[in-house]
């Protein structure tokens, strides 16, 4: 995985993990308390695989279910919205529900197709305004 996929990864489940408002308001607070906090690598590759698998569709409330047997967490990828973004990308909204041990956490999410061909997290994507007829 190259450096630049894993700094994007590693920042967009922090997100993921269910940070509440308080995290939020307190520069996204202590990572021990959500699940993204307790995960392994191989978790995060079960969570990017179902999230590329998911995100491949484009039917909307399509679902894929992630889970490591050997650490005990896993979650769940909804598809919510299909759109092209401001900038022309491929972009999807998920909804992204894990766990890790007792922690729970949801979120939504938007990724979009990147130049290589992976999904990335992109929060400012916007749908593109639909043309006049």
């Amino acid at each position: 995985m190259s450096a630049r996929r894993l700094a994007i990864l590693s920042a967009w489940v922090t997100l993921l993990g269910g940070i509440g408002t308080g995290y939020a308001q307190t520069n996204l607070g202590d990572l021990r308390d959500a699940p993204s906090g307790k995960f392994t690598q191989p978790d995060f590759d079960l969570l990017w695989a179902a999230v590329d698998e998911v995100s491949r569709t484009k039917e909307k409330g399509a679902t894929r279910t992630w889970k490591n047997e050997a650490t005990g967490s896993g979650g769940t990828i909804k598809l919510l919205n299909v759109f092209t973004s401001t900038t022309g990308q491929d972009c999807r909204r998920l909804r992204i529900d894990n766990y890790a041990k007792s922690l729970k956490g949801s979120s939504k999410q938007i990724v979009c197709l990147g130049d290589d061909g992976k999904w990335i997290l992109d929060a400012d994507a916007r749908p593109a305004p639909k043309p006049k007829t």
